[in-house]
């Protein structure tokens, strides 16, 4: 049961962590490009360090081969002049300068194959870290698009649940409006069944009852006999 609980709690921490790593891959990546970086740089001043190690071994030997063929020529004009004790003392530095030309030209030997190494990790190295900085660059754009989405999604969706109250709201409001017009209209013909104003209305527009419509033609025959008149009594004077 202790064991069964220990894997437990070892798979919870283990998927803790890969959580934990998800959420923030792209500062982990950023860490690792900086240490990269630094981890780079470092290697190129050591590169340049060997460089300047190689170019200074390079001028010791010109510098013991010169001094070589002075003391070559030296040793020989004193064996020209009998001088085989100073030539025996020339040959000995000769010598020493040999073995010591030796050594620096197998030290350059070196620092040419550790700078031709380094040159080429350097190189490496440097591409590698653009093409993960650019990738870095990718990431960072495709997860501001991915943030941008949910959060566009989100807000569409709340968007959408409120375009929807609101179009339930005015349906509502529309449907008050109706009902209250229709209220009022029925309200109006009741006052006017009421208080009898419809019926004499009706009965007017009918010809009947003690208020009567006047007619137009009425109006005119009123107005032609009043003329005729008027006339009669201008001729009769």
């Amino acid at each position: 049961m202790l064991k069964m609980v220990t894997t437990l709690l070892r798979g919870a921490a283990n998927e803790a962590e890969e959580a934990l790593f998800d959420a923030n891959a792209i500062r982990v990546l950023e860490q690792q490009l900086r240490d990269a970086a630094s981890s780079l740089e470092h290697a190129r001043r050591e590169l340049a360090c060997a460089m300047a190690h190689q170019a200074s071994e390079e001028r010791a030997v010109a510098a013991l081969e010169g001094r070589i063929a002075e003391l070559e020529i030296a040793a020989r004009d004193a064996l020209e002049a009998n001088r085989e004790d100073l030539a025996g003392e020339v040959a000995t530095v000769i010598a020493a300068n040999e073995d010591e030309r030796s050594l620096r030209t197998a030290s350059v030997e070196k620092f040419s194959r550790d700078v031709r190494r380094l040159k080429q990790l350097s190189e490496d190295g440097r591409l590698r870290l653009a093409d993960l900085r650019r990738g870095l660059e990718m990431a960072r754009a495709q997860e501001a698009l991915r943030r941008a989405g949910a959060n566009g999604r989100r807000a569409l969706s709340v968007g959408t649940g409120a375009l929807r109250e609101a179009e339930a709201t005015l349906i509502r409001i529309r449907d008050v409006q109706a009902r209250e017009e229709d209220v009022a209209a029925a309200l109006d013909e009741l006052d006017s069944r009421e208080s009898g104003r419809d019926l004499t209305d009706r009965l007017a527009a009918a010809g009947f009852g003690s208020v009567k419509k006047t007619k137009p033609a009425d109006v005119l025959a009123r107005l032609k006999a009043s003329a005729g008149k008027a006339h009669d009594a201008e001729s009769g004077t």
